[in-house]
């Protein structure tokens, strides 16, 4: 594990200056917050876009970052790397199945398991990311070598039903020179929750279709007994429910630390989807 250069915290995922090349956590990363010695070189930020809207008497100054949609190349490799370290640990336990007698049909599942994963975790990802850049702030998903090595060495053993699903994650900072009082718990809040919201407009999307083609009387996406609807309405609940518990860095926790209410309503509700579409996936 390293460290940042300047103050010393352990960091899974640093973040390398370019200008200097020193390790840096996610607070120190800009070159202005290290004093790079060659942040000359660094190009300076454009002025940001500021939007403002009136609230109770209030002036909210929401500040729309620069980049805001765009992607560099090394975090566009990060996420391509990441959905295919999952994709290939989520399917590994059908090739302990006796699977590679047919290796057509685990082809098959692995391409679907590739669009779960695309919808439930690079959706999760990415809208924290998007509505982070929205309030402003600094978002990028950075790769975890060492949790992408483990999620593909635990899928190798046998049977290969424990998945290791942490090959990196979106970090966020605000950016002290645009940011302002943006980030406040309420952002903060707003930014975690709309991780667990994709997830369950990609279970919503899954039951719809799995409904559809079962009223219909049609066996869609069923491959040598693996039903993959019911699997992805539980993945997609299953990534909300857990990242909604109220513990340490997950999401749960700045949404209840900016709204209980808030967390309880879609909490609960969530949980209990989560426990039905087991039950669903298991019968």
């Amino acid at each position: 594990m390293e460290r940042c250069a300047v103050c010393g915290a352990e960091e899974f995922i640093p973040y390398v200056c370019r200008y200097c090349g020193r390790t840096h956590c996610v607070y120190h990363r800009l070159p202005e917050n290290h004093e790079c010695p060659n942040i000359r070189q660094a190009r300076a930020p454009r002025q940001p876009i500021v939007m403002e809207r009136r609230r109770t008497g209030t002036t909210l100054r929401l500040l729309q970052s620069p980049r805001m949609g765009m992607m560099p190349r090394r975090e566009l490799v990060a996420l391509i790397t990441a959905w295919i370290v999952l994709g290939i640990s989520f399917s590994t336990r059908y090739m302990f199945g006796g699977w590679f007698a047919n290796p057509i049909a685990f082809l098959e599942v692995f391409l679907l398991t590739m669009l779960v994963i695309g919808t439930g975790f690079l959706g999760h990802e990415l809208a924290h990311k998007f509505t982070a850049q929205r309030y402003g702030a600094w978002a990028e998903f950075r790769l975890w070598t060492i949790g992408a090595i483990m999620a593909l060495v635990f899928a190798a053993i046998p049977p290969g039903t424990f998945v290791f699903a942490a090959p990196g994650a979106v970090y966020i900072a605000s950016r002290s020179t645009y940011i302002g009082d943006a980030m406040d718990r309420k952002a903060n809040g707003i930014i975690s929750l709309t991780g667990p919201l994709v997830n369950m407009a990609a279970a919503g999307i899954f039951l719809l279709a799995y409904v559809g083609l079962s009223a219909a009387g049609i066996r869609a996406f069923v491959i040598n007994g693996f039903n993959f609807l019911p699997w992805a309405i539980f993945i997609n609940l299953w990534l909300g429910a857990f990242n909604m518990i109220p513990f340490f860095i997950l999401d749960g926790q700045k949404v209840l630390t900016w709204n209980r209410a808030i967390w309880a309503l879609i909490t609960i509700p969530l949980w209990l989807a989560t426990a039905a579409a087991l039950v669903l996936q298991l019968s």
